[in-house]
């Protein structure tokens, strides 16, 4: 049998830590992804599981991978300046910036 990959407690350190890295409340973050104040504190101990949708925001407004927000992996693209990511968000800016030209 697998031993669970996740530790929700672990998860809501890394969560907490990277909220108040960016200064901001749990108010701030729970409007920023669309939850509770309360659901980001549960989060935050452990004590209730986030489904995806809100790990992937939670990912994307921390700044973070979301195999680091939920696992702690870090890996070599774990942050903005990766040329990996540098070059994604330059296509994508061009496929949005040609699609609104094209409209």
């Amino acid at each position: 049998m697998m031993k669970d990959l996740m530790n929700y407690v672990e998860m809501g350190i890394r969560v907490r830590q990277l909220r108040q890295s960016l200064k901001l409340t749990q108010e701030q973050l729970a409007e920023k992804i669309g939850v509770s104040t309360s659901f980001i504190g549960h989060i935050e101990r452990g004590e209730k599981q986030c489904s995806l949708d809100t790990a992937c925001k939670l990912s994307v407004f921390l700044g973070k991978t979301l195999d680091y927000i939920a696992l702690g992996i870090v890996n070599q693209c774990d942050r903005l300046s990766c040329s990996l990511y540098a070059d994604l968000r330059y296509l994508f800016s061009s496929v949005v910036i040609n699609w609104d030209l094209a409209r």
